[in-house]
């Protein structure tokens, strides 16, 4: 495998000093401090199937998942299913629940609304918590939605104006803590697969993403454009293209990547390459490891690939089952010998800390990098497990966006706020949280 260079940063990280210092010989009595410089960390590259920094010392991805940070699932993220006559619209996903915000209150008022639920969903407490449990990456899951705000209403306006403002904020925040960014693409335009995760529910059977030339084109350009504008930034620890691209074919049921998928992942690392020959892409299998090709077949180089794995094995009787569905899977990839790094981008093992402890010593032992699912989700669920920090609210406090009034909206959002206190991470059974069990897992002193 042909080992890229590194598009060295120094020059860039020396310009903005000389700006910030020139800046602030010019400042007025009454003008506002000069921003701080930003945080580089050491670029990442791949060697066959291993991942070294800038330094050449070989790194080890651990950390979470912001699930909900850009692109909201109701059941974890505070948001009710709602539906009237007159606005025609059911709010089910991410793009129902802003049409309904931007028929109720226009436009600009509906991007003040998420990002007034983004700064309370996510904020610099978490970037600390996650810190603190010696996490050095966070997969950041969002949807063309976030960065093609008008696409939402209307795909004749798809691609004119991309705003990466959020992705920017987020990934400057996690490097001030010493903390890799994934950007990965949850919602295609058009959804890749049909779940409310995408960003948008389709009917099974519906998925026409992979037949829809218009929305692999539009997928396409985001992609490059996303690699235009972070090819030079060394916190993005790498481009996960398409997330979970397995078509809804039954209520229950779905696809399996095969050619038909490559061939779109190929398009878009095509994309990626014109514009940064050095970003880590990361390709995703739905579900096993015989549904990747090797990377020699399509040329793909400085890659990763990932999997995701969920046992739904949440009885505390069910270890053996547990530890034989991990064995079986990371055994059925090992056969496929890829000769890449080996993701585990999305898993959990809920509040049986007996699999917690498998689960990633497993992963640990085998030189896997792994994100859990997820960091925060509220409790109105009953599994709330899901997540590592709970926020504690009742089903009334959920946000009906039909029905709620743009400050009872903006009241509730703030309760989904992380305070500075860590007595709502959830407790395993022997008395400790999943935050302490974390520093243990990313090799954090205790």
């Amino acid at each position: 495998m042909k080992i890229r260079h590194i598009k060295p940063v120094a020059a860039a990280a020396a310009a903005i000093v000389a700006a910030c210092a020139f800046s602030a010989c010019a400042l007025k009595e009454n003008d506002p401090p000069p921003k701080p410089e930003p945080t580089y960390l050491s670029a990442l590259r791949v060697d066959g199937s291993r991942i070294y920094n800038a330094e050449n010392r070989e790194v080890f991805l651990r950390g979470v998942n912001a699930g909900g940070v850009c692109v909201i699932e109701q059941w974890m993220n505070g948001f009710k299913q709602s539906y009237t006559e007159e606005s025609g619209v059911k709010c089910i996903d991410h793009k129902t629940t802003t049409r309904v915000f931007e028929q109720r209150f226009g436009r600009e008022k509906t991007k003040k609304l998420w990002a007034e639920y983004r700064k309370n969903i996510w904020n610099e407490r978490d970037f600390r918590n996650c810190a603190e449990m010696g996490m050095n990456v966070i997969r950041l899951p969002f949807t063309y939605m976030t960065v093609d705000f008008d696409a939402t209403f209307d795909y004749a306006d798809a691609g004119k104006n991309y705003d990466f403002s959020v992705l920017d904020e987020f990934v400057a925040g996690a490097a001030e803590h010493g903390m890799y960014t994934i950007l990965d693409l949850h919602g295609a335009y058009g959804s890749q697969n049909g779940q409310d995760h995408s960003g948008e529910v389709l009917p099974a059977g519906e998925v026409g993403f992979y037949s829809d030339e218009q929305a692999i084109e539009l997928t396409v350009k985001l992609w490059g454009a996303v690699a235009e504008h972070f090819k030079d930034n060394p916190n993005i620890a790498g481009y996960d293209i398409l997330n979970e691209p397995a078509e809804k074919i039954a209520d229950g049921k779905t696809d399996i990547t095969s050619e038909r998928h490559f061939r779109v992942f190929d398009r878009i690392y095509d994309e990626i390459r014109e514009k940064d020959d050095d970003g880590i892409v990361i390709f995703e299998s739905c579900w096993e490891g015989a549904n990747l090709p090797r990377p020699s077949e399509y040329g793909w180089e400085n890659c990763i690939y990932s999997f995701h794995h969920y046992t739904n094995c949440t009885g505390g009787d069910r270890f053996d089952e547990h530890k034989n569905s991990w064995d079986k899977k990371l055994k059925g990839i090992d056969a496929r010998n890829f000769g890449v790094p080996l993701y585990m981008g999305e898993f959990s093992c809920y509040t049986n800390e007996d699999q917690w402890d498998y689960t990633v010593s497993l992963l640990n032992s085998r030189g896997w990098h792994w994100t859990s699912w997820t960091y925060k989700i509220n409790n109105t669920f009953g599994n709330s497990a899901w997540g590592i920090v709970r926020i504690d609210i009742t089903d009334k406090d959920k946000v009906n966006a039909h029905e709620d009034s743009y400050e009872t909206i903006l009241d509730k959002f703030a309760g989904l706020y992380t305070e500075e206190d860590v007595t709502k991470f959830v407790f395993t059974k022997s008395g400790r949280t999943l935050f302490d069990k974390f520093k243990k897992y990313c090799g954090a002193e205790e």
